[in-house]
């Protein structure tokens, strides 16, 4: 009974410290200072897009896919790049860098820019065996799928920033 007594002991401790120090899992639960955005990206439909959409409802914000809505959030390019990094035998590539990179703006119903263009960016290496083609290519496309979740944090904690709250509060004053 006294081992049962010090298991639930120490598991309630470990609680209170992870609790204690402000350990939080990582997700998107940011509070954003707006709860409404239209939100503008060419393509609009693209597997981005609808990612951004769900972590922004995670966020408590309606997302919008047409005008007019107080707040704009304009992704102004998406960019996948592919750099070769090293090469095997008989020249054969077999290292990649690859990067994501988005540039997104906020701007506001009359055109005020609210967050001037900012670039947010996700980087993986990536390594092709040519014995395991196919599989590589798989490897690299749910990288570039973990780089988008990435760059979609990396957005969602800009648009959390204080700095943009301070900045958001003074131009709309909570009711």
């Amino acid at each position: 009974m006294s081992t049962h007594f010090y298991q639930f002991l120490c598991s309630l401790l470990l609680t209170l410290t992870l609790s204690g120090c402000g350990f939080q899992l990582r997700g998107y639960n940011q509070e954003l200072p707006f709860h409404t955005l239209y939100l503008e990206s060419n393509p609009p439909y693209t597997n981005f897009s609808k990612e951004l959409r769900q972590a922004l409802k995670a966020a408590n914000v309606d997302v919008y896919l047409s005008p007019p809505v107080p707040i704009t959030l304009q992704i102004i390019s998406q960019n996948f790049t592919r750099t070769i990094t090293s090469l095997g035998n008989a020249g054969q590539t077999t290292t990649y860098l690859l990067s994501f990179t988005i540039l997104f703006q906020l701007v506001d119903s009359s055109n005020h820019i609210l967050l001037p263009p900012q670039q947010v960016n996700a980087t993986r290496n990536f390594s092709i065996t040519s014995n395991q083609l196919s599989g590589d290519l798989n490897t690299q496309i749910d990288l570039q799928e973990d780089m988008q979740r990435d760059a979609i944090q990396q957005l969602i904690a800009r648009l959390a920033s204080p700095a943009l709250r301070r900045q958001f509060c003074q131009i709309y004053p909570p009711r």
